[in-house]
């Protein structure tokens, strides 16, 4: 395993493939075979659940103790699972058990029964064609092989595992997982048969992938094949900034195996550089921390230290731990790893003038070289990769044709939806501008209907003030007038004419105001000409008489409004006041308007008998005035009365709307004109 010292570039690094073992280089290289991962419980009706689920329980409980270094526990758990599973012919069960076994069984160096339990769990996969667990049967496969020394047995069966990953559309995060690892195995392979360059191709391929699921310890398992590829290759200090990254990663997460082969491979990097102190330290730092139960890496550690002894010139020193490794080399040791350690054993044999003993293990050296790196195994090998490399590349080719399809049929889709999208968008216009111009004409109706109904109101109430003008003109005037007429025809019925006359003028006057109050209802005109304030306020005041009091209230400054608007606020209240004393029965009553910036509001209300509010715009004419008039000045009117406790009626108006601009400007310019003089 050890050169001579002239041979001083010849490197001696772990690979990681599995277990730790020793390659031709002595390099820590990750490789780790495909656990077989335990699948959800599918039993048939005849198979209890928790019995179907109990095999995959004791199979993680096994790979629990696995882990902590418990091989015994983790042995008797892993049997459990496979008696449980053989039991109930649970063939899932089955194919967990063989596939997790047999990576266990690889990792304690007992390869041939690794290799049965890999068969099993090829069988098992296949007939239940589920290629997930036939891929990693065969890495599994391969590893045995490859322990075995049959590389171009492991060569095959390897390339099985990638063209089954590679084939499976739509991978899974743990699809593209088991694809790394067998990338990773690829790269340990073309390391063992020092193809130098393929070896670190593949490794950077599963570092991308582990990359890409950001599988932390994954890219520290590729990052160690990156990293004996690189000091083979003579990089020391890259290979140097990489084994820290794994040693870093290894003790982030608690994993002492690959704390060891850290520690072990950065060792035999400073050996390499003629670090031997800090070489020495680094080895004795994972000696200290090796356990028994992890067969192999002890073996590393002791023939790292022998060579950096044999370096430094001391073949005794450098036997007495060559010797160590030697014998357990012998039962943890696959055969390619036992190359190094031959040719190793015959220098130091050699420095020590044991020439006969060290020609015996250079014939060893030799032979077992040969068998491992014949031509024939090399060339099949690299048949294997090329006729994979050609595979890979028609799948390339074919799912770029397969993509240039899709993108075809993707923008004829999106055509066929452009142009559902411009008819739809074109129906949609051609609707929206219908619906426009059905509302246009449906608010041209409600405007004539409205306007209908105004006219019909306005006919209404005029043909009721007629009425009520004809009544006052037969009852008050006309009698008040025959009354006076009376008086004249008999003025002798006097003893004194000048009385007489006098009665008779105060009757005449008495008809006057009479005659007044009902022109002043008939043309309220002309007192708005005198001021809209004014112009309530004597309504107000004529409305009282004995029994009623009506008072009117004004806040605020009354906006300037068109004579149109001013009268129909006139006429409202006058409605509302008419209807106050025609069916309320009250004593008392309240006008108020108040006004706030352009927002006018009128109150009435009265303490009469009150009604039922409900159906009484469709029961009144007065109050359907009322409405009229208040779409008409764009207002609200909400009417509030209970029985026996009065009626309320609120008015509010925009007054912007219905502004006098003519006179609003002569009013400023006759404050202007004002404030000049």
């Amino acid at each position: 395993m050890y050169a001579s010292i002239k041979h001083v570039n010849r490197i001696h690094l772990r690979r990681n493939m599995g277990i730790c073992r020793l390659t031709s280089l002595h390099m820590h290289v990750h490789c780790v075979c495909l656990l077989a991962l335990a699948l959800p419980s599918t039993a048939s009706p005849a198979i209890g659940r928790s019995d179907t689920s109990k095999v995959f329980e004791w199979v993680e409980l096994a790979k629990d103790k696995q882990k902590k270094g418990m091989p015994d526990s983790a042995e008797y758990y892993f049997k459990r699972a496979g008696e449980l599973a053989t039991i109930l012919d649970y063939d899932k069960g089955k194919l967990s058990f063989a596939g997790n076994y047999s990576v266990f069984l690889y990792e304690q160096v007992r390869f041939d029964e690794a290799m049965e339990y890999a068969q099993q769990a090829l069988e098992i996969s296949q007939r239940l064609q589920n290629r997930t667990k036939m891929a990693a049967a065969y890495n599994n496969i391969a590893l045995q092989h490859q322990a075995r020394g049959r590389l171009k047995n492991a060569a095959h069966h390897l390339m099985k595992a990638l063209e089954i990953s590679s084939g499976i559309q739509n991978p899974t995060s743990q699809n593209l997982s088991d694809r790394r690892k067998y990338l990773n195995n690829l790269s340990s392979l073309f390391l063992d048969l020092h193809d130098l360059e393929k070896g670190l191709q593949y490794a950077w391929q599963s570092f991308e992938i582990a990359q890409q699921l950001r599988d932390t310890v994954s890219m520290g398992n590729s990052l160690i094949n990156v990293m004996v590829a690189e000091a083979m290759s003579g990089k020391l200090a890259s290979a140097i900034r990489h084994g820290k990254q794994y040693l870093a990663i290894g003790r982030a997460y608690g994993d002492l195996q690959m704390e060891i082969k850290a520690l072990n491979n950065l060792a035999d990097v400073y050996r390499m550089q003629k670090l031997y102190a800090r070489a020495l330290t680094t080895f004795q730092q994972a000696l200290s921390i090796t356990p028994a139960s992890m067969p192999g890496n002890e073996v590393y550690t002791l023939s790292g230290i022998s060579r950096v002894y044999m370096e430094m010139g001391n073949p005794r020193k450098a036997k007495e731990h060559f010797v160590r490794a030697f014998q357990l080399a012998q039962t943890e040791l696959a055969k390619p790893q036992l190359v190094d350690m031959y040719e190793t054993g015959a220098d130091i044999e050699e420095a020590l003038g044991d020439y006969r003993q060290a020609l015996d293990l250079h014939k060893k050296h030799a032979a077992l070289k040969d068998s491992l790196r014949d031509q024939e195994t090399e060339k099949t090998i690299q048949e294997l990769e090329v006729r994979y490399e050609t595979a890979q590349h028609r799948k390339s080719i074919a799912e770029r044709d397969l993509k240039i399809v899709e993108q075809a049929a993707e923008l004829s889709r999106k055509d066929k939806w452009l142009v559902i999208y411009i008819f739809s968008l074109l129906i949609l216009i051609s609707g929206l501008v219908g619906i426009r111009l059905l509302n246009r004409q449906k608010r041209r109706v409600q405007a004539a209907e409205l306007e209908k109904k105004l006219v019909e109101a306005q006919l209404a109430g005029e043909e009721k003030e007629r009425a009520r003008t004809a009544k006052e003109l037969h009852d008050g005037v006309a009698s008040i007038l025959s009354a006076a007429r009376m008086q004249i025809d008999t003025p002798l019925s006097y003893d004194n004419p000048r009385a007489a006359f006098q009665d008779v003028g105060q009757l005449l006057d008495i008809a006057v105001r009479e005659v007044r109050n009902i022109s002043h209802n008939l043309a309220p005109e002309m007192i708005l000409q005198e001021g809209f304030a004014d112009a309530i306020h004597s309504f107000c005041r004529r409305i009282n008489k004995p029994g009623f009091q009506l008072d009117c209230y004004i806040l605020g400054e009354l906006p300037n409004l068109q004579q149109s608007a001013q009268l129909a606020i006139y006429r409202a209240i006058q409605e509302c006041v008419t209807n106050m004393l025609k069916h309320a029965d009250a004593t008392c009553g309240i006008v108020q308007l108040a006004c706030e910036k352009d927002r006018l509001s009128i109150t009435v209300e009265d303490n009469g008998k009150g009604f039922d509010a409900e159906g009484i715009w469709v029961k009144g004419i007065g109050f359907a005035n009322l409405q009229s008039r208040m779409r008409f000045l764009n207002g609200t009117l909400d009417i509030r009365s209970f029985p026996g406790r009065g009626t309320s009626v609120f008015m509010e108006i925009d007054c912007s709307v219905h502004k006098d601009r003519q006179q609003g400007i002569a009013i400023e310019q006759e404050l202007a004109t004002t404030s000049l003089s």
